[in-house]
């Protein structure tokens, strides 16, 4: 958005007067003249703000009520999610309206007469026209607020993160609230590392953490973070939702934006976005490519006690991570007629995620019966390649709001994951005895995935504000994987399977379901009611076993989202959701799978999914650009999938997935953006929950509870026009496991961006994790053995990256945040 200074400065008088007239609208109204102070308050006035450019309702903006006679302030407001306004209480008299909002230009409303003949007036629409001008060359930009809190969801402005904006999305949640990011990029949503992974709306071809990690952050224009997701949404992910909006321009003719990114340590990206657009298409296309290397290293200390002894393993690592990958995209928007969108889209690209480790172990007993040094060099990679496509049908009917969408969505992967280990005995200072024969091993997890989506979502208005949303959709999943184990045998040079540890398995997963939801507005008080039905049809099959597993189950999961608004800006949000989380078919396979020679990984096809039922109550006050939220939320989880690990006999650790009673979550977490001054911003968040675990493991009860806590921060620096500094930091307390325990951790980054070419070109510098002090930290225990894990990345990262934008590329936004012809799911909750 563009505005002259001088506009800028009168838009903050307008609203200074504004909160200053709710004040003076609550005293007895001297200032209006005699005559109207003895006039009856029984007038009201009512309208709805549009914006003009993109014809969607405006919330937030400010309409304020002038008295014609001296022109002194009478009352005002502001604009409802619908951009429905309402006075009421008013006195005869004639009167005119201005209505304004930061960007755009101010509008006003003359001949407004209220009387006993005519008590209540409409205003009907008022529309407001951006406002986009030059002052002498000088360029004034209103800037998008790092985080905006909306009443469904958080939506996370990329480019208001300088630090994060050189990496991928991964990087971009380290600094969000609800989010939590380990050292090695594992993402968390309020705790837990099961949420579901959306692009533009549509599910993640690769899931989890690892869809992240391929997204640059460079292509993303926003992140939406949805906790408590509405029943339109599929209710996988124990967490929510994390749904990332790529750049699509909607502006004629060719735009375009080029990146590319070097760091210390052999981290390499680069990526482009390219838009062409006519009266009747709309072509876009992309391309990324990216290869990061990490340096790592960790010790570790494992006990293992017997009836007569105890036996200790200390290990020392060091080696490298690197994750590497390509994707180009690209399709086109038809547009049939004024009311109708056709688009096809598809992309194909490929990714890997690898280690090369060495590990120094040190194994002893107590009493003195083994001591041994030995090495072990290790290699593993897991990636492939994915292809996906999709056609969507949008059409929209005459009256605003009332819309039908249908969607076929098709997309297959490939992925190798493979890994290799030599265990090399050595002397004390573990240099290696080529004399002796070492033990190698091989491992292969080969897995094609096929996965078709059938879509269609009908909306229909009713009323003023109500609105009905129903849906269904079929999903087909079918997987084929095959897992060998192979020694190495040193005689023949040969590598050879062994079948007891070698497995073939068939999954198939077809879940149908139907929805429906209704939202409606009552006065100040907001509601949306959901249900959706899903059954479920599955069944594995392993080719060495007779037994299938099959399920054939119907589930629900109901949704309730209500509002409350204030005076003064004050809002109170409440919402319930159920969720679901089902096991994978690698989880469920109960053929044993090798791990290492000292740890051995076996599926239960006996898991149940986990059941979740979330709360949530949110507060939020708004003041001029500035707001404060608290939201408190209670989860629920049953049937709770947790990985144990148990130690046999002969000393060999057996890794599995059990279902657990129960496991609760109660917390609260405050957030804040503050425009400090025209320099100086900051938001900020402090989550504190309490964890409670439920359940036992071989008989023992392994219930316990903590109370953990997170925070983070970040404060941006704007130096003149074209130069701003970053400064973020973060705090991820300790947390309880089922076996244990993990440590917590902290992190600081910093960032400095200066613009050049009249904006054209960007310029950014960062470090991350500037005093090295992220850390993973774990200690697990059970009635037969202790085991410690530490572990370290490299840091700090110096990364510099370029952006050049292509004839004034910008993204297009309305007043609520959400990007046009974004292709997501967002903007369901508009109450």
């Amino acid at each position: 958005m563009k505005l002259r200074l001088i506009e800028i400065e009168i838009i903050g008088l307008l609203n200074c007067f504004f909160f200053l007239s709710i004040i003076v609208s609550a005293q007895p109204p001297g200032s209006q003249g005699r005559n109207m102070q003895n006039m009856p308050a029984e007038g009201k006035l009512i309208g709805k703000v549009i914006d003009a450019k993109i014809n969607e309702p405006m919330e937030y903006s400010n309409v304020v009520l002038y008295s014609l006679r001296d022109s002194s302030i009478v009352t005002g407001t502001v604009t409802d999610p619908h951009g429905n306004f309402k006075m009421e209480n008013l006195r005869y008299g004639r009167f005119y309206a201005i209505a304004n909002f930061i960007g755009y230009n101010k509008k006003v409303i003359e001949n407004i007469t209220i009387n006993p003949k005519q008590q209540v007036v409409d205003l009907g629409i008022v529309y407001l026209e951006p406002a986009a001008t030059n002052l002498e060359g000088v360029e004034v930009v209103a800037d998008k607020q790092h985080v905006e809190f909306k009443i469904d969801k958080k939506i996370v402005n990329v480019s208001q993160d300088l630090v994060g904006s050189t990496g991928s999305a991964v990087s971009i949640l380290e600094n969000v609230p609800s989010v939590q990011v380990d050292i090695e990029g594992n993402v968390s949503l309020r705790g837990t590392e099961n949420f579901q992974v959306l692009v533009d709306g549509k599910p993640s071809i690769i899931q989890g953490s690892d869809a992240l990690q391929q997204i640059p952050a460079s292509t993303i224009d926003h992140i939406e973070i949805i906790t408590n997701p509405s029943a339109k949404y599929d209710p996988d992910g124990v967490g929510g939702i994390i749904n990332v909006v790529l750049k699509k321009q909607k502006q004629s003719g060719l735009t375009g934006v080029v990146n590319a990114s070097i760091a210390t340590g052999d981290k390499y990206s680069t990526d482009f976005v390219l838009n062409y657009r006519t009266s009747r298409f709309n072509f876009f296309a992309g391309a990324e490519v990216n290869s990061r290397y990490f340096k790592m290293e960790g010790n570790s200390n494992y006990e293992t006690y017997f009836e007569d002894s105890t036996s200790y393993q200390d290990a020392f690592r060091n080696g490298k991570m690197h994750r590497t990958g390509y994707d180009i995209r690209g399709g086109l928007d038809f547009y049939l007629d004024d009311k109708t969108t056709l688009t096809l889209e598809g992309n194909f690209g490929n990714y890997g995620f690898g280690r090369n480790m060495t590990s120094s172990r040190h194994i002893y007993t107590i009493p003195e019966s083994i001591d041994e040094y030995s090495q072990s060099v290790s290699e593993s990679e897991r990636g492939g390649n994915f292809y996906r496509t999709n056609l969507n049908l949008l059409h929209k009917f005459d009256d605003k709001g009332h819309k039908i969408e249908a969607l076929v969505d098709y997309s297959t992967s490939k992925t190798d994951d493979w890994e290799t280990q030599h265990d090399y005995l050595t002397d004390p200072y573990w240099n290696i005895n080529y004399d002796s024969i070492p033990e190698s091993i091989k491992t292969n997890e080969d897995e094609n995935d096929l996965d078709i989506r059938l879509k269609a979502d009908y909306t229909k208005p009713i009323g003023a504000d109500g609105k009905l949303e129903a849906g269904y959709q079929s999903r087909f999943n079918l997987e084929n994987e095959i897992f060998t184990f192979q020694d190495y045998d040193p005689v023949t040079g040969d590598w050879i399977q062994d079948d007891k540890f070698s497995s073939e398995v068939d999954f198939k997963r077809n879940i149908h379901s139907v929805y429906a939801i209704y939202s409606n507005v009552w006065g100040s008080f907001g509601y949306q009611l959901g249900l959706r039905g899903e059954y479920t049809d599955r069944k594995i099959e392993n080719v060495d076993t007779a037994d299938a597993y099959v399920i054939n189950r119907f589930d629900y999961f109901p949704s309730i989202h209500l509002s409350k608004e204030f005076e003064g800006g004050h809002q109170i949000l409440v919402s319930y959701s159920r969720r679901i989380d089902r096991p994978g078919g690698r989880e469920l396979d109960p053929v044993p799978n090798y791990m290492d020679p000292y740890n051995i990984w076996v599926g239960n096809p006996a898991l149940e999914p986990e059941y979740i039922d979330s709360y949530e109550l949110g507060y939020q006050k708004r003041f001029e650009k500035s707001f404060i939220s608290l939201e408190g939320y209670y989860r629920i989880n049953k049937n709770k999938i947790t990985r144990v690990k148990t130690l046999r006999d002969d000393g060999i650790f057996i890794h599995t997935h059990q279902n657990l009673n129960k496991d609760f979550s109660l917390g609260a977490e405050l957030m804040v953006n503050l425009d400090i001054t025209k320099w100086l911003l900051f938001n900020g968040s402090v989550n504190v929950y309490n964890y409670r675990l439920e359940g036992n493991v071989e008989d023992v009860d392994v219930s316990k509870e903590s109370t953990n806590w997170d925070s983070r921060g970040n404060v941006t620096l704007k130096f003149r026009h074209d130069i701003r500094v970053q400064l973020t930091g973060n705090y991820r307390g300790p947390s309880v496991t089922a076996q244990g325990e993990r440590k917590g951790f902290m992190m600081t980054d910093a960032a400095v961006r200066k613009d050049f070419l009249d904006k054209k070109l960007s310029v950014t510098l960062s470090v991350r994790d500037i005093f090295s002090t992220a850390k993973r930290e774990y200690i697990t225990h059970g009635a037969s053995f202790y085991s410690y894990d530490y572990f370290t990345r490299e840091a700090p990262v110096f990364t510099i990256n370029l952006t050049y934008l292509i004839n004034n590329y910008k993204k297009q936004r309305n007043q609520n945040g959400d990007m046009e012809n974004s292709g997501g799911e967002g903007g369901d909750m508009d109450f």
